[in-house]
């Protein structure tokens, strides 16, 4: 019940946005005309009723006129019926010189008169709805077609020998409102309607859910195979086009990115090496131990580049077990003997650079350990999206230098720690990892001391994760 109430407040999909639009508008069409067809009804139960009464006072005009006047009340107190009271006088109850200005009034009167052969003066009728001295309305209400009304009538024939013939019938009509073929035909179309909109929506939504997944795919780094382009109206097969072009577009910018950056620091490493070579014939000093250190640096951040692009232009995503990923990198520093601790969690499907993800992980363990000491590394999940939070007992970051850590080669030594950290490229890699895999990374200060670094990253759901095959990368 919570489902479908959500659903009628507020439709999510293309094809319950259309079969409520579609639904909704058939309704209103469908009450639209039901209202204009209540007058219909009702004059037609009028002209039935009408249609009834015309030959039998035509016959019963003829059955008086043929009677002798003594005979004529016992004959219409037989014939008496409960709508209808008949009298034979001598003067008429209709004044001769009444006008009948309704058309069904005067249609009515002149079927009497071939029926009876009579001329109009010995043909008297009249005929009212609701009240015979009710005035017409200036507004005309359908909705009171649906109460019951009162049709009367009134005839004044003129018999042969000089006497009247009147008779006045009154009687309530109750015109059929709805009725079960008008249930079924109400049904049988909204039946109909939800049919041709699953089957125009599925034509629709396809082409956008492919769409929609191929650039979530995409955000999260994923090889994206080409969308189709010749299914779905002109829109959708414009929107695949562009996307196609897109995805190459940016595939081929990361990887020459990616390949100019691999080359420079390939590049870099031979003249490095010979920079060292002659570091290393000078003679024993301070500046020659600074030069070495430098070089040492420069050489550090050339192999964590060259490592970065190494993986990023040599392995593709695959659906791994986001907690046996980060459960194994933590042993791996278990095992070196570091303070390392992992709180187990259930299993996170994801799909990630095994690789990669591991490179990023392992970049927040080390700068929780030489900053903090110790790293203490725990998943929590909400569905959609997982946590990988590391914990450390160091100082922590200041907040206004909480984004610029994230920036290549920084380093906070002076509000961290005075060990050296590296050359200031792991954050910087860890984010942009995570960020290739539709996640980020934040960093925040707990109030009772130390750094909490998370990283943010969405997770796998649906009936496609059955069957994947959890890895666990080595």
């Amino acid at each position: 019940m919570r489902r479908l109430a959500a659903f009628l407040r507020q439709p999510r999909s293309l094809f319950t946005h259309m079969v409520a639009l579609l639904v909704g508008a058939m309704l209103v069409a469908k009450f639209g005309s039901w209202t204009a067809s209540l007058d219909d009804k009702a004059a037609t139960v009028r002209r039935t009723h009408l249609e009834e009464m015309l030959p039998r006072i035509a016959n019963t005009s003829r059955i008086m006129g043929t009677l002798p006047r003594e005979l004529r009340d016992d004959t219409l107190g037989a014939i008496h019926a409960r709508e209808t009271r008949y009298t034979v006088d001598d003067q008429p109850i209709i004044r001769p010189d009444y006008e009948l200005r309704d058309p069904q009034a005067i249609a009515a009167r002149d079927r009497l008169m071939d029926l009876l052969d009579l001329p109009r003066s010995a043909v008297l009728f009249k005929m009212w709805n609701r009240s015979e001295t009710a005035d017409p309305a200036w507004f005309h209400n359908p909705w009171a077609a649906i109460d019951p009304v009162e049709m009367g009538m009134k005839f004044s024939i003129r018999l042969p020998d000089g006497q009247w013939l009147n008779a006045v019938n009154r009687r309530m009509i109750q015109p059929t409102v709805w009725s079960s073929t008008s249930t079924w035909t109400l049904l049988t179309s909204i039946l109909m309607v939800a049919l041709a909109t699953f089957y125009i929506s599925r034509r629709l939504s396809r082409p956008l859910r492919d769409l929609a997944d191929g650039a979530d795919r995409l955000g999260r780094g994923e090889s994206v195979p080409a969308l189709e382009t010749e299914r779905g109206p002109d829109e959708a097969r414009r929107a695949a086009h562009a996307f196609n072009a897109m995805s190459a577009r940016i595939r081929r910018f990361v990887d020459d990115r990616t390949r100019i950056l691999a080359a420079i620091s390939h590049d870099l490493r031979t003249p490095i090496t010979n920079l060292r070579l002659r570091v290393e014939l000078l003679e024993e000093g301070e500046a020659k131990v600074r030069m070495l250190e430098t070089l040492d640096e420069l050489r550090a951040t050339v192999e964590a580049t060259l490592s970065f692009t190494r993986e990023e232009l040599g392995e593709e995503a695959v659906r791994a077990d986001l907690s046996t990923l980060v459960e194994s990198v933590c042993d791996d520093f278990a095992d070196t003997g570091h303070p390392v601790s992992f709180t187990a969690a259930d299993r996170l499907p994801l799909i990630c650079r095994t690789s990669s993800m591991r490179r990023a992980v392992r970049n927040l363990i080390e700068n929780a350990l030489a900053y903090g000491g110790t790293a203490r590394v725990s998943i929590r999940s909400d569905g959609a999206g997982a946590e990988i939070i590391i914990a450390d007992d160091g100082p922590g970051i200041p907040v206004t230098d909480m984004e610029r850590v994230f920036e290549p080669f920084v380093r906070l030594e002076a509000s961290r720690n005075r060990r050296t950290g590296g050359v200031g490229l792991g954050l910087s890699i860890a984010r942009s990892v995570v960020r290739g895999h539709g996640g980020d990374i934040r960093l925040s200060n707990r109030p009772d001391g130390g750094l909490n670094a998370v990283i943010t990253l969405p997770i796998v759901t649906g009936p496609h994760v059955d069957g994947l095959v959890y890895r666990k990368a080595a």
